[in-house]
């Protein structure tokens, strides 16, 4: 289009200049394909998951009890129970406890029978807690996951195998003759004061030895999240 070089009339009509202009090129809708409600809502980029969520979502597959990882639990803490109280019995008798017949410590050192047993009761527990702290660690660190249900599966395959050896003992009539029947026959108590000491000790033991199998496979399982943490902590 050309424009005049000078300035129209004054009373000619100001909007003829623009009525032969082009038309604007005309565009064609674009079709556009719409994604079905939710069909992205399951995607997920594995490159964007924090440490913590990867951890959660291989805790839902792989975590709860594992078995397996228990039972070398357990052996561990029978093995270390067994090797500390051999050290424990070889300290005694360079102190010179007689193996035979505990009491007779007291007769050489400066110590009453009172305190001579809670000597050795303290002692057990000590070592007690110390062998199912190893058993529960051993079982957390091989499942990696859940160390408070590993350390309690360690103290239930204790149950366990100890209820298996009861049957076999009671079926070859082990058991015929109690156990220390004369030791016990020389404490100054009633049988009721008796078996009550007897169910308090069982629940002591219980206590201490679930309570060090949990410690142990919470400690366990720690080691592993350290280790998936090492890169945030980098």
């Amino acid at each position: 289009m050309n424009y005049p070089l000078y300035p129209a009339a004054p009373d000619r009509d100001p909007a003829e200049p623009f009525r032969n202009l082009d038309l604007a090129p005309s565009t064609r809708p674009v079709a556009t394909i719409d994604s079905s409600p939710g069909a992205w809502e399951d995607v997920a980029d594995p490159m964007t998951l924090t440490t913590d969520e990867v951890i959660e979502r291989q805790r839902e597959r792989f975590g709860g009890v594992k078995v397996g990882s228990a039972f070398f639990g357990w052996l561990t803490a029978t093995a270390t129970f067994a090797i500390l109280s051999g050290i424990a019995t070889a300290v005694g008798v360079v102190l010179g406890l007689d193996v035979r017949n505990p009491m007779l410590f007291a007769r050489e050192l400066p110590l009453d029978l009172q305190t001579v047993g809670w000597i050795g009761a303290g002692t057990l527990l000590v070592v007690l807690f110390a062998a199912y702290y190893c058993g529960g660690y051993v079982a957390g660190r091989m499942a990696r996951f859940s160390g408070v249900a590993q350390g309690i599966a360690v103290w239930v395959w204790t149950i366990a195998i100890g209820i298996v050896i009861a049957v076999i003992g009671f079926v070859l009539g082990l058991f015929d003759e109690p156990v220390g029947r004369d030791l016990i026959g020389r404490i100054p108590l009633s049988d009721d004061l008796l078996t009550i000491a007897g169910i308090v000790a069982a629940v002591v033991v219980a206590v201490v030895s679930l309570g060090g199998a949990i410690l142990g496979g919470v400690v366990g399982v720690r080691y592993h999240r350290r280790v998936d943490h090492v890169v945030d902590d980098e």
